[in-house]
């Protein structure tokens, strides 16, 4: 049990206000290179999760419709159902009016400052831990060298990693408390809605790994079951209008998948991992695949020594958290094996199947490691008081370890400051002429690609070459009609789009075709004659005689479907918290009329 000065703050909605305030602090200390180099935008990979955001930005801002198709890469490619895309996500729906820098920054920072408040959260509420052990746990986990490298000009949608400590905690509440299942399953729709390809079945994985360390007691099984169809109806419900046209995508392409046999089998490329210290993205690794930054995860030896007595202290109290480390880091260790789990996984098992980059499980690794290191703090000098007596050495081993974490947290953030300064270089978003109507241009193209979707002209190149699949459509260029008559069957007389629809005015001598200026998707779909892929990838519209206006448009298969279910989702989730005040209310308004009598 915790002392009293130790219990949680109460009312619940002071003490999560409290916890939010502390970590938005920290992170903004943490990030603080980030807003410093404000206008400038990310390099590196950092630029291609801009131009997707811009992208979404471009379908509202400029034809105020949703963000379902991308036509300003690859010819042509959906947007609201890519695997990766971050579309639905509500941080980038609501700064819509604000610049992409700006979504950028907050992006970075809500995520940064939801890992703080949930790995707080999971100290306090799961561990029992003191307040400073909190503190410790919650900045070496959020403001880790392996976030800060990982988003900080580079990928964008894995910041979903940080939800980890607050799933995990919602997890391990669940099987007792409904809020809790509730609550997880809203967690796991959000990461659907963000694009978490990655975070969310990583994550979910080791939430499974974690229930083999409860789930063997009989007794408890049943809860956990029912705690598990939850969260998963949850999410579903919730989630719907995002997930089913992403499965149906997922159903109808194979992710071309470049060969992965990366492993870390090296116990040097695993102290690496943990003590070299670097901001290069792009350096060699050793015996590896990838390049160092996707193995980075730099906790100094301070903090290897701290992770490593947290494990002696804790490790009779806290066996789960042993055992869940340990099958955590077999599946970081990659294709080590013919059997090495996560070998079998990618060779059996859908969505690992299309999923690569092994050492990404670090990403929840490092919570693993924070939680560690709080328990170095709090229970290694009390089982030393407890086995030995001399209460001050323990207290002074306290502060020393306490010490010890605070310098490893220092730094940390120093390096990631330094990886920040190095990623946030690029050059500011440019001022542009909006194009009336949108068009392929092989001229007059701003010459950073972050800027064209602003200006309403596409390229004719190719960034998501692992999810496009009409890239090699011939679209034409020019702020020309966006349709035309393969023959003198038709006449194309107007043809205008935006991003999801085509208007074209046609008159059609005889049964004919007419070309529509987009590579071809399954979602595409038409109110006249019949649409098709033609033989070189183009969308084609089959027509009768006749004169028509012609409407197509992109519209996910399944997204209407979706729609209602998430509809339904969401207003029984508001419902269900809703239900004590409104218990509450009908019981004063009995009170109150039986007062009368």
């Amino acid at each position: 049990m915790r002392p009293a000065a130790e219990r949680p703050l109460n009312p619940t909605w002071l003490r999560l206000s409290a916890i939010t305030a502390l970590g938005l602090l920290l992170t903004t200390y943490a990030w603080w290179p980030m807003f410093l180099a404000y206008p400038k935008t990310p390099e590196e990979d950092g630029r291609h999760f801009f131009f997707q955001f811009e992208t979404v930005k471009a379908a509202i801002r400029t034809y105020h419709e949703l963000p379902l198709w991308n036509p300003f890469d690859c010819h042509g490619i959906p947007l609201w159902n890519h695997p990766e895309s971050m579309a639905g996500g509500p941080i980038l729906l609501l700064t819509t009016g604000l610049s992409t820098t700006i979504t950028v920054m907050l992006w970075n920072i809500i995520h940064v400052t939801a890992g703080f408040v949930g790995m707080w959260l999971l100290v306090r509420d799961d561990l029992k831990l003191t307040r400073m052990a909190a503190l410790i746990a919650a900045s070496m986990f959020a403001f880790g060298v392996a976030h800060t490298d990982q988003y900080a000009g580079e990928h964008s949608t894995l910041a979903g990693f940080l939800y980890a400590p607050l799933l995990l905690l919602l997890w391990r509440k669940a099987e007792q408390s409904w809020n809790a299942r509730v609550g997880a399953g809203l967690v796991v729709a959000l990461m659907v809605f963000e694009g978490q390809t990655y975070p969310l079945p990583y994550t979910l994985l080791v939430l499974g790994l974690e229930t083999l360390t409860r789930v063997w007691r009989p007794a408890r099984m049943k809860n956990i079951v029912v705690a598990g169809l939850t969260v998963g109806f949850v999410g579903v419900m919730v989630s719907a209008c995002r997930l089913l046209p992403l499965v149906d995508e997922l159903a109808a392409h194979k992710r071309p998948m470049e060969p992965d046999f990366d492993h870390l089998w090296h116990i040097r490329s695993i102290i690496d991992m943990y003590v070299l210290r670097t901001p290069h993205w792009r350096s060699r690794f050793v015996d590896q695949q990838y390049v160092f930054g996707e193995y980075l995860t730099y906790i100094g030896w301070m903090g290897v020594i701290l992770v490593l007595i947290g494990m002696a202290a804790s490790a009779a109290e806290y066996t789960w958290l042993l055992v869940l480390t340990g099958l955590t880091f077999l599946f970081m260790l990659g294709h080590f094996a013919p059997w090495a789990p996560y070998s079998f996984l990618q060779n059996n098992v859908l969505p690992f199947k299309s999923m690569r980059v092994p050492s990404r499980y670090r990403l929840l690794m490092i919570a693993h490691l924070s939680m560690f290191v709080a328990l170095a703090v709090d229970k290694a000098p009390k089982l030393w008081r407890e086995s030995f007596g001399m209460p001050r050495f323990a207290s002074a081993m306290r502060a020393a370890f306490i010490g010890m974490a605070l310098i490893a947290i220092g730094d940390a953030i120093g390096l990631g400051q330094e990886i920040q300064t190095y990623r946030f270089n690029g050059a500011p978003e440019a001022k542009v002429v909006r194009a009336t109507r949108f068009h392929y241009a092989n001229t007059g193209l701003t010459p950073d690609f972050i800027d064209q979707p602003r200006q309403n002209k596409a390229w004719l190149g190719c960034r998501h070459y692992t999810w496009a699949f009409g890239s090699d459509a011939p679209v034409w260029t020019g702020d020309v009609p966006q349709a035309k008559a393969v023959d003198d069957g038709a006449t194309v007389e107007v043809a205008n789009r935006t991003h999801n629809t085509f208007t074209v005015d046609v008159d059609v001598k005889r049964p004919a075709r007419i070309l529509l200026n987009s590579a071809w998707d399954r979602g595409w779909t038409s109110d006249v004659g019949a649409l098709v892929q033609n033989d070189d990838k183009l969308i084609a519209i089959d027509l009768p005689p006749g004169r028509y206006q012609v409407h197509a448009r992109y519209w996910p298969r399944y997204l209407t479907l979706g729609l209602w279910m998430s509809a339904i989702g969401i207003l029984g989730v508001a419902l269900f918290f809703a239900r004590r005040p409104l218990k509450a209310r009908a019981r004063f308004s009995f009170l109150e009329s039986g007062s009368r009598l």
